[in-house]
């Protein structure tokens, strides 16, 4: 009978050892995901794939194809365009815990490139206009806006561009794109590139939403809140990458003599009919 109860006695304890164990396994907090810091955007997703800066250039391109699956052109993919490299790295893996990448790619079926070449005329970048199916950006302009600390300008640029695929199937309107239609008939001008164009207004209110550092924000002025919560709500699924609108986010400042915002009425408004733009 002892040898019994010291028998089920010890397997008590044992028992209620592990249930403390396991309680005090769970209890323990987990350990969040890291999230590096990323030049322009103020909360960018936790890092999923670190920028390998130590990486030759040709090991930076087989690595971007295979995390984000764009396919590479273009003569830019240089040791001197390191910093731009960089830039657009960073801002893609800033927005991977968002269903952005993955929604884009989709429209076209997956067939999405990046042309980083050099680009006629004003333009930093552009979709399917230089190259068709790819999102060309010029880094050798995006070398002005390093220069002069506006790398803001570059992030939200990357979105921009990319914000125009994931606009691409807009003429088989889309409930998003008839949630804009009427937004924007309401709210009007967002900023002065997009000017009075729908698909500009449409690119730049994303692009603004993620590259919450570009010099003359819209979302800075408080007066885009309706912009604000559309990007929030249909494009990104509820992530923010800064500060309510109106809210000033903790941005390193631009030196003195950083380049003024991309001309908007100006623009020749023949770009819009083409190519998806």
């Amino acid at each position: 009978m002892r040898k019994w109860l010291a028998t089920l006695t010890a397997t008590i304890a044992v028992a209620a050892g592990s249930i403390v164990a396991s309680t005090s396994a769970s209890a323990l907090p987990l350990a969040p995901e890291p999230v590096l810091p990323v030049t322009g955007i103020p909360v960018p997703c936790a890092t999923t794939h670190e920028y390998p800066a130590d990486s030759s250039i040709e090991e930076i391109q087989a690595q971007l194809t295979a995390n984000y699956g764009f396919k590479l052109a273009g003569s830019q993919w240089t040791d001197e365009r390191r910093p731009s490299i960089k830039i657009l790295w960073e801002t893609l893996d800033a927005m991977e815990c968002t269903t952005y990448r993955t929604d884009l790619l989709a429209k076209q079926g997956g067939n999405v490139g990046i042309n980083a070449a050099s680009i006629s005329g004003y333009a930093w970048g552009d979709w399917s206009l230089t190259r068709t199916s790819y999102v060309t950006l010029d880094f050798s302009k995006f070398q002005r806006a390093l220069d002069s600390g506006d790398e803001g300008r570059l992030t939200r640029l990357v979105a921009h561009e990319l914000a125009h695929v994931r606009n691409s199937d807009r003429f088989e309107n889309p409930e998003y794109w008839q949630v804009f239609k009427e937004l924007y008939a309401r709210e009007g001008r967002f900023s002065n590139y997009a000017g009075s164009k729908i698909t500009e207004t449409f690119a730049d209110v994303v692009g603004y939403y993620v590259g919450r550092c570009a010099l003359d924000n819209p979302y800075d002025t408080g007066e885009h809140d309706a912009y604000y919560d559309y990007a929030k709500t249909y494009i990104f699924g509820g992530k923010e990458f800064g500060p309510a609108p109106g809210a000033t986010p903790d941005c390193a400042l631009p030196a003195e003599g950083a380049e003024e915002p991309l001309p908007g009425e100006d623009a020749p408004l023949w770009l819009e009919g083409l190519a998806g733009e």
